[in-house]
């Protein structure tokens, strides 16, 4: 796995064309190393949540090479590997598992990105409706040792919507439902597969929860770009 942590510090030092055809045989080491590990984390994975285990690695890979067309960053190639575990597919609206690998950190994370507001919005009050069942997953300890917060954003005051009375604003006040274990690689690098996938076992009620609450509506999607959750 070091391999896959050398290519990146040295494509983000050399984020041209020209550097990355000439240590190709490098890249296609180190992506075959990491759908290598991605194979025996969901083969892990799967042995807690069966709908996930028919995926194999090319299911749930984003590619290294950047989107270009509305970036002012023209950098040509993404400085982490990433996947994301989903059995509706990488643009799904429900829950999934993301694993990003890059130089300085290594990100575990569950849940959901974007919704629609109508979509959201539902989502919000099924936590209103739910907090003791929406409580006792997130305040879970060991949950909560590893992902301490929900969301990477957050609003300034409460939803429209929401009772000023809700006794737990922060469950509501974020833009996305995501949860995040970081750690550095030196940490990761020490870790089995078995431990790595046990962390996303604790995060599996949270997910559980959004595929339960997300009520999606499909032709309203239809018009709409995808937007993909995790780059």
């Amino acid at each position: 796995m070091n391999t896959i942590f050398t290519f990146l510090s040295g494509l983000i030092a050399n984020n041209n064309r020209e550097w990355f055809q000439t240590h190709r045989t490098e890249y296609d080491e180190a992506w075959g190393k990491f759908n290598s590990f991605l194979e025996q984390l969901i083969a892990e994975m799967g042995k807690f949540d069966a709908s996930i285990s028919f995926l194999s690695p090319k299911d749930c890979t984003y590619r290294i090479y950047r989107d270009l067309r509305f970036s002012p960053d023209k950098t040509p190639y993404k400085g982490h590997f990433g996947a994301y575990i989903n059995a509706d597919g990488k643009k799904a609206y429900y829950g999934g598992y993301y694993v990003q690998l890059e130089p300085h950190e290594v990100i575990l994370a569950s849940g959901v990105w974007w919704l629609p507001t109508a979509e959201m919005r539902a989502l919000r009050q099924a936590i209103v409706d739910q907090v003791d069942a929406y409580a006792a997953i997130v305040e879970e300890p060991k949950f909560k040792a590893i992902c301490p917060s929900i969301g990477m954003e957050h609003f300034k005051r409460l939803p429209n919507g929401i009772p000023k009375d809700f006794p737990h604003p922060e469950y509501v006040m974020c833009k996305n439902f995501t949860c995040c274990c970081s750690m550095s690689p030196d940490e990761f690098l020490t870790m089995s597969v078995s431990e790595i996938a046990e962390k996303f076992h604790l995060m599996k009620p949270f997910n559980d929860f959004l595929k339960e609450n997300i009520l999606i509506n499909f032709e309203e999607m239809e018009g709409m770009k995808d937007v993909v959750k995790f780059v």
